[in-house]
């Protein structure tokens, strides 16, 4: 579909023909050549209308979306333009991009020339999951010399796309923990205590064996030494227990806590997957959500995924009670839980604290609560008035508050972890390994 409308080349041509024509009536020997002009503005319209007209089939252009984005990552989205004609044309390419985007300008500006290809990437960052839904591409072009009149062409471009929990982040945090060089991106290599505990097979004993693990039995059965193979303990359920209430609402850098949350979450799951243990989800708030039971099977990371891709906010308190007479009945088993959630004062804390408490008799939990960087940024900045020393004195005792939350936390026997969101994954992933390493159950 195209239409072929004016530019404002046009108008500026026009304006000097009517000033032509005012200043004629002063000056009689000006009205012809007022004329004249006015008469090779027609004709030159006429020739660039002509000029597009004729190229109107060679001029062609697509885009490419991914079916899948990744949440809070950098994604590209691929246009081409081709001119098959003789002529170089301007051109502005148009695209109806998702409202999420809030982007509503010309996606590129360029010139190209006659039987030229132009291949370009537009780079969006989604911010929130859910469905994106992309609509037609727009293309308007004018040709020279004159560009009085310019053409616009649209096409038929409706997709629908899906935001989803980070992917790449998932990799790239699989591909940190299991190399060499993972210190370089804060993936602390922490080393095994003690002994193998899971007895694996009995095998021949072999120089440098440790002489407390012959099995005696086996070797008067073989009558040759035989010794007790152990591996590292594996099967450890591992919940992530994801919070829904209001706390977990707050923005920081266009994601909410709950977000960054989610995209630590999948990145764990394939950690603990990957570690041969079993992982599980479960997230609540006034009422309980979703529940994955944990499990080592085929297909976990996406039921996981799945589950986190719906899950979203709401204003209402989380209900602590609720979910510990839900997980005395259905979460029998002793596991290790990374709780997901937030207190901003000490009042929020002493509140949920009993429940917490309980909740670590059954479990081990490890609280993640946040650190507030838009307090640190006002704590360091510099004062200029009354106000800005009332707001900086807020923010550092906001600040110290959360330190003294983590601090009673720990006090009352519950492995903590404060943490700032961007750095959230990092510091769950460091304490997954710690927990597997210090074998804590």
């Amino acid at each position: 579909m195209g239409s072929t409308f004016l530019n404002r080349n046009f108008f500026i041509a026009l304006a000097l023909a009517i000033l032509l024509f005012v200043l004629a009536y002063a000056m009689p020997i000006l009205f012809r050549p007022a004329q004249m002009f006015l008469y090779l503005i027609v004709l030159l319209i006429a020739f660039d209308w002509y000029r597009l007209y004729k190229i109107r089939d060679l001029i062609t252009f697509d885009r490419v979306v991914p079916l899948q984005l990744s949440l809070s990552d950098g994604e590209d989205i691929a246009y081409s333009v081709v001119n098959d004609s003789d002529f170089d044309i301007d051109s502005e390419l148009y695209d109806e991009l998702p409202r999420q985007f809030q982007n509503r300008s010309a996606v590129k500006i360029f010139g190209l020339e006659g039987g030229e290809k132009f291949d370009f990437a537009f780079s969006v960052r989604p911010y929130e999951r859910g469905e994106y839904n992309f609509g037609d591409l727009h293309l308007i072009y004018s040709t020279g010399p004159f560009y009085f009149t310019q053409r616009r062409i649209t096409i038929d471009k409706a997709i629908q796309t899906r935001v989803v929990p980070s992917v790449k982040q998932m990799k790239q945090h699989e591909l940190e923990v299991f190399s060499q060089t993972a210190s370089l991106s804060g993936i602390r290599k922490i080393r095994s205590v003690g002994q193998n505990d899971e007895f694996e097979h009995i095998r021949p004993y072999v120089q440098g064996d440790n002489i407390k693990s012959i099995n005696w039995k086996a070797t008067s059965r073989t009558r040759e030494l035989m010794v007790d193979q152990y591996q590292d303990s594996r099967h450890q359920e591992v919940y992530c227990i994801l919070d829904k209430g209001r706390s977990m609402k707050m923005p920081f850098e266009g994601m909410t806590l709950l977000d960054y949350s989610i995209n630590s979450i999948l990145s764990l799951s394939n950690i603990i997957l990957k570690k041969y243990d079993h992982a599980g989800l479960l997230s609540f708030s006034e009422v309980i959500g979703t529940t994955v039971k944990a499990s080592a099977k085929k297909g976990q990371l996406e039921k996981i995924s799945s589950a986190l891709y719906k899950e979203t906010t709401g204003f209402k308190e989380s209900n602590f009670e609720l979910l510990l007479h839900f997980t005395r009945q259905n979460l029998v088993r002793r596991s290790i839980w990374l709780f997901f959630t937030n207190f901003e004062t000490p009042y929020d804390l002493h509140r949920q604290l009993p429940y917490l408490r309980l909740m670590n008799k059954r479990h081990l939990v490890v609280a993640i609560i946040f650190v507030n960087t838009t307090l640190i940024e006002t704590s360091e900045m510099e004062c200029a008035t009354k106000s800005d020393i009332y707001l900086k004195t807020f923010a550092e005792r906001a600040i110290i508050e959360k330190q003294r939350i983590k601090e009673e936390l720990i006090r009352n026997g519950i492995q903590t972890i404060l943490t700032k969101p961007k750095n959230l994954s990092v510091n769950v992933i460091n304490k997954y390994l710690e927990i597997k390493a210090r074998r804590l159950r």
